[in-house]
């Protein structure tokens, strides 16, 4: 008879539940197992026996609601988690399964295998889905991270698919291209800019390569200042605070005589102070300046703003930056304050190539006039500091945008055409709106916030195989979800996806049995063996 040893548990189980005072022959009669056979089961299901919850897991719903927890927990925090497999194995003993389930590390790690074989061929399967009919239009995001060998990563900053994520000897133009080349098609493609920290390789791969716009990294710009810059100014503040402490405290030991050069003294310390407090208050200022010039819109009147107007708006904070640098380490910070005056251009071109992607994507959905005019200066700035005011942290900065985001949802709302044309007719201008405006990138963010997650699972993984890194890759593409629930792949090509754990659980066979082994354990302390003397 061809039944596998659960199920022939199960109807053992089933006999035994019915009736308990049936003997093992009448048992084997009625299931048509062997006697033999039910007195093992029998006895393997008393040995189980051992605690309260242990005959829900003789059932069929405990059977398959434990297979769910094994393999949710090694997908989770096995491989998505970096936790070891003797810490799994922990656990589960902790659950007291070690009666129910093969858990010991070594038979973890094996399905911890199956577990990521079955995450390739999920991937591999998906590839025929992750096709478009036409060229869609996409920002990527570029950067390398090191754990021995540099990792290159490439990521769609709109929808944070990673196009690759693999080791290489080196990060030159050669190899980047390499990698991007494997996907790259301008008949599926159409880049339209690449962010990048400015690595002559990255901005040659943008040019020569992709054919599109190399944008600097804002974020690597503001932060060479903060790193310049505000780092000297905190340390001279430390520092003054440190001198105030010391006066103050030598005055309260002081003869009145000898008071009167350490109060000079005092009041010379408060005056370095304001002028520092001053001071870092222009630099915190026009550092938040930089960051909300940045923009295809301006901030304050919510008009459009195009590359020349970004030229102007940038100086103002630019000169107050330059006049603090001759004061605040001042060679490292002329370098930062430079290197924002050469990437101007740059910013420029960037937001102007947006500007030209919005006009040449609205054209197929209307060519009324007066459609394009309430789209492009009422409907788009409201969705622009939407997401905007969705995706920063920054206090300061999330309450200018969400000031923003209200004043253009009022000029939104108060348009004419906004109370003619109705919901229906709308939203597909609203979807399209949502869809250009998160094309606007100027951070390779998505690719720090990648590598940080690489660098914590190498570190508890003390490191991690091709394979590893593949299967970390297709997780992210198709299970890692945003809070409105959708998964970079579902983002980017606009359909949804196979849910990627339930496709590996419907693939997977039956959790190991638990062994017990007939040999008794070996004592492993040492002993002292005697010599003849």
């Amino acid at each position: 008879m061809n039944i596998n040893i659960s199920e022939r548990c199960q109807k053992v189980w089933q006999c035994l539940c019915e009736q308990t005072k049936k003997t093992i022959r009448e048992i084997a009669n009625s299931t048509g197992i062997p006697k033999s056979s039910v007195h093992r089961h029998k006895k393997a299901i008393e040995r189980r026996q051992q605690h309260k919850e242990s005959y829900l897991w003789e059932t069929e719903e405990g059977e398959e609601w434990l297979r769910l927890l094994v393999f949710g927990v090694i997908y989770c925090f096995g491989i998505k988690g970096g936790i070891g497999a003797d810490s799994l194995s922990t656990f589960f003993h902790l659950l007291r399964l070690e009666e129910r389930i093969g858990c010991s590390a070594s038979a973890l790690r094996k399905l911890e295998v199956q577990i990521k074989e079955k995450i390739i061929a999920y991937g591999t399967s998906q590839k025929e889905s992750c096709q478009g009919e036409q060229a869609m239009g996409i920002c990527v995001g570029a950067d390398e991270t090191f754990y021995g060998l540099p990792i290159l990563v490439a990521i769609e900053l709109g929808s944070g698919f990673i196009f690759s994520e693999a080791k290489c000897e080196n990060r030159t133009y050669e190899t980047w291209w390499e990698q991007v080349s494997g996907w790259f098609n301008r008949e599926q493609w159409d880049c339209r800019a690449l962010v990048s920290d400015g690595a002559k390789a990255l901005v040659k791969l943008a040019i020569s390569g992709l054919g599109c716009e190399s944008v600097p990294d804002v974020f690597h710009l503001l932060y060479g200042l903060s790193k310049s810059m505000g780092t000297a100014i905190a340390r001279q503040r430390m520092q003054l605070q440190k001198q105030q402490q010391n006066v103050q405290e030598r005055m309260k030991t002081t003869s009145p005589q000898s008071r009167a050069a350490l109060i000079a003294k005092n009041e010379d310390l408060h005056h370095q102070q304001q002028i520092l407090d001053s001071d870092h208050q222009d630099y915190l200022q026009s550092l938040h300046a930089l960051s909300q010039t940045i923009h295809p819109f301006n901030l304050h009147t919510g008009e459009s703003q195009l590359g020349l107007d970004l030229l102007v708006h940038l100086q103002p904070p630019l000169a107050i930056l330059a006049r603090l640098s001759q004061t605040y380490a001042q060679k490292q910070s002329q370098a930062a304050v430079s290197l924002w005056q050469r990437q101007i251009p740059h910013l420029a071109r960037a937001v102007h190539a947006w500007w030209l992607w919005v006009i040449e994507s609205l054209s197929p959905l209307t060519q009324d006039p007066d459609v394009q005019q309430w789209v492009l200066t009422s409907l788009l700035p409201w969705v622009y500091w939407h997401q905007q005011t969705q995706k920063t942290r920054q206090p300061q900065l999330k309450q200018a945008y969400q000031q923003a985001t209200q004043q253009a949802h009022e000029r939104f709302l108060a348009d004419d055409l906004t109370q003619t044309l109705s919901s229906r007719q709308q939203q597909p201008f609203l979807d399209w709106a949502i869809w250009i405006c998160s094309k606007f990138q100027r951070t390779s963010s998505a690719v720090e916030g990648r590598n940080g997650y690489l660098s914590a699972l190498h570190h508890a993984n003390r490191g991690f195989t091709e394979q590893t890194l593949t299967v970390l890759t297709i997780i992210h593409n198709f299970d890692l979800q945003r809070h409105d629930g959708t998964t970079a792949a579902q983002r980017l090509f606009g359909h949804p996806f196979p849910n990627l754990f339930a496709s590996i659980l419907l693939t997977m066979g039956e959790l190991p049995r638990p062994r017990h082994s007939r040999k008794p354990r070996q004592s492993k302390t040492i002993t002292l063996l005697s010599v003849p003397s």
